[in-house]
């Protein structure tokens, strides 16, 4: 059987390039699949100022490529680069001829190696949005690929497997050797942080990447470092501290499209000191208002929404256009007019590590001042600049609410549980039926909390939802 379907693929240059999901054989689909979520979770940011807090012994340093994750894959004569969600570039392109002419030749076994594609730019590094200007203009020659894993195979001196990156990486350069467009990643060996400063300034200062991975020997940790970047955007919503009612816990934020169009950024809970948290609630209490649209934090809790008055400048140390699966992360585009209303879901991004840098009171609610383009500074989002279309769903409904109470002491515990129908399980963004279970006991540390589960069918519901009130309605509990 072959590895590849390559039936619905389109034309790139004199190669094509076949839809997500084009992997025929099951366990390559899993392997690449399963890589990113693995070496996602072994990812820590780090920004330059902290490298005195690398770990001893021998690192190995490489320049980051802004470009996307792929693999090229090799089997017998058979060779493609493919993507995590199952994307297949093959055919004659440059870049894969040289695997046909240096890598098909050295490869023992399936050679499955991760690496970077990207765009090559002329006067400068390489920048996401390249790679797919040049796939959408059919620009191949400015294909390239760089190794930097090697998941399955090898060659004549190691067949594997290679559990230390030395191993790997040595595996790689033989493999690669020759190659112009197709390499090995350009990687130093050192130890010590004082190395690992010299090269930040020689490859990132100097231009030549958008920052370092540094990779211990074990591949167990991988440091990815990268100098911080602000964002400005609008405060849409907040939530409150459990302990401190007068204090904000987290902010809600938003970016503008040129339409006036809010598009959801996510979540910023690194406030600073008590006293600026009481400030932002004195400011934010007063503009609450309603919306279609609810957002919960990761403790669970619902954000309040609030009119756009305020805009804040937040610092963060990477930004992701990808879920760990190699999905395309969908945020939703909100319209304002004296009440929050929901659009619709567009391809945006996931902040990571989001600290509050200041409130800008020099700043405006406008598409100047917060526009969505400023995402286009570190990654390429397909069409984040454009406007979202409202698309019309059928109402939720609601089929099964129990309310329990219960006095201890004086106080009055609730739980609660809802069940609804979402009528919307041929949209592959909504789950048919939906399970919420409320826990509010005012004796505790963390008094509100929820859990949301997601269920296929009513029986699968149903089962949820009696499980969870089996559970959480003992003795002492009565209906309200």
């Amino acid at each position: 059987m072959s590895l590849f379907e390559l039936s619905q693929a389109t034309p790139v240059g004199p190669g094509t390039l076949s839809p997500a999901g084009s992997i025929r054989d099951s366990s390559l689909a899993k392997l690449v699949a399963g890589y990113k979520r693995t070496v996602a979770s072994r990812y820590r940011a780090m920004l330059p100022g902290e490298l005195d807090a690398l770990p001893a012994g021998e690192l190995w340093v490489s320049p980051k490529i802004d470009g996307q994750l792929w693999f090229l894959v090799v089997e017998g004569e058979t060779h493609a680069l493919v993507s995590p969600n199952g994307k297949v570039l093959a055919g004659p392109l440059p870049v894969l001829e040289e695997a046909r002419r240096f890598v098909v030749p050295r490869a023992r076994g399936r050679l499955v190696l991760a690496g970077e594609l990207f765009a090559i730019r002329k006067g400068g590094r390489p920048r996401c949005g390249d790679l797919a200007q040049a796939l959408g203009a059919g620009d191949v020659p400015r294909l390239g690929f760089h190794a930097f894993d090697l998941l399955s195979g090898g060659d004549a001196d190691d067949e594997g497997p290679m559990p230390a990156y030395r191993q790997r990486l040595e595996a790689m350069q033989r493999l690669c050797a020759g190659g112009k467009r197709l390499q090995a990643i350009k990687t130093e060996s050192c130890s010590g942080a004082e190395r690992v400063r010299q090269l930040f300034a020689e490859w990132v200062e100097g231009g030549k990447g958008e920052g370092l991975v540094v990779r211990t020997d074990d591949f167990g940790r991988i440091y990815k470092i990268k100098d911080a970047f602000t964002i400005d955007a609008a405060v849409i919503g907040f939530t409150e501290r459990s302990d401190e009612h007068s204090q904000v816990r987290s902010l809600l934020l938003a970016v503008m499209k040129e339409s006036g169009q809010f598009q959801v950024l996510g979540s910023c809970g690194n406030l600073g000191s008590g006293e600026q948290r009481r400030q932002l609630y004195e400011a934010l209490a007063p503009a609450a208002t309603s919306s279609t649209y609810s957002y919960a934090s990761s403790s669970g809790a619902l954000f309040k929404f609030v009119a756009p008055k305020i805009v804040v400048e937040v610092k963060v140390t990477d930004i992701q256009v990808e879920d760990s699966s190699g999905q395309p992360i969908s945020r939703m585009v909100l319209s304002f007019d004296e009440r929050w209303t929901q659009v619709a879901p567009m391809p945006g991004v996931s902040i990571l590590h989001p600290v509050l840098e200041r409130v800008r009171d020099d700043k405006e609610i406008c598409w100047r001042d917060i526009r969505a383009e400023q995402i286009l500074e570190r990654a390429y989002v397909d069409a984040i600049e454009g406007a979202a279309e409202k698309v019309e769903r059928l109402k939720s409904e609601l089929l099964r609410r129990e309310v329990y109470r219960k006095e201890t002491k004086g106080k009055t515990a609730v739980r609660k549980l809802l069940l609804w129908k979402t009528n919307k399980e041929r949209d592959p963004d909504w789950p048919a039926y939906v399970v919420h279970w409320t826990d509010y006991s005012p004796g505790r540390k963390e008094p509100l909390q929820r859990k949301v589960r997601l269920a296929p069918t009513l029986e699968a519901a149903t089962a949820i939802a009696d499980g969870m009130v089996a559970d959480g309605v003992k003795r002492g509990w009565k209906p309200a």
